[in-house]
């Protein structure tokens, strides 16, 4: 009787929704890994700080992720945008989903900022 063996191909291919996964939660382990550097050194300033430059990064990769600003770009995009709505939808579609991990990132500097301020107030009343 032959026996069937199953198993996993060498070549399995990593889906990008993995891939982004891993990028998003190693980015996420390197915040709180610079955190609690900066809070050694700085005290809860450093929280602030971390949080300001968080949100600096994200707002800066926000506003220059497809915007030109100059050149033929610009009248190429304008061109564009009066495409049909279906490739309008898709076109924002897209640029939302790339933007979705940026409004994370956002929410982590504001929460450093609120933590940092946080634990400064309470260092000043104790």
């Amino acid at each position: 009787m032959p026996t069937r063996i199953t198993a996993y191909h060498a070549d399995m291919r990593f889906s990008p929704v993995l891939i982004a996964n891993a990028i998003a939660w190693a980015v996420l382990i390197g915040l709180i890994a610079v955190a609690f550097v900066l809070v050694e050194v700085w005290g809860p300033f450093g929280l602030v700080v971390l949080g300001l430059a968080a949100l600096l990064v994200c707002t800066s990769l926000s506003l220059h992720d497809d915007t030109p600003t100059w050149g033929t770009e610009f009248f190429r995009a304008r061109m564009a945008s009066h495409g049909s709505p279906e490739q309008r939808a898709a076109m924002l579609d897209e640029k939302r989903s790339r933007l979705s991990p940026l409004n994370f990132y956002r929410w982590c500097g504001v929460v450093l900022i609120v933590a940092g301020m946080s634990g400064f107030i309470w260092q000043q009343l104790r």
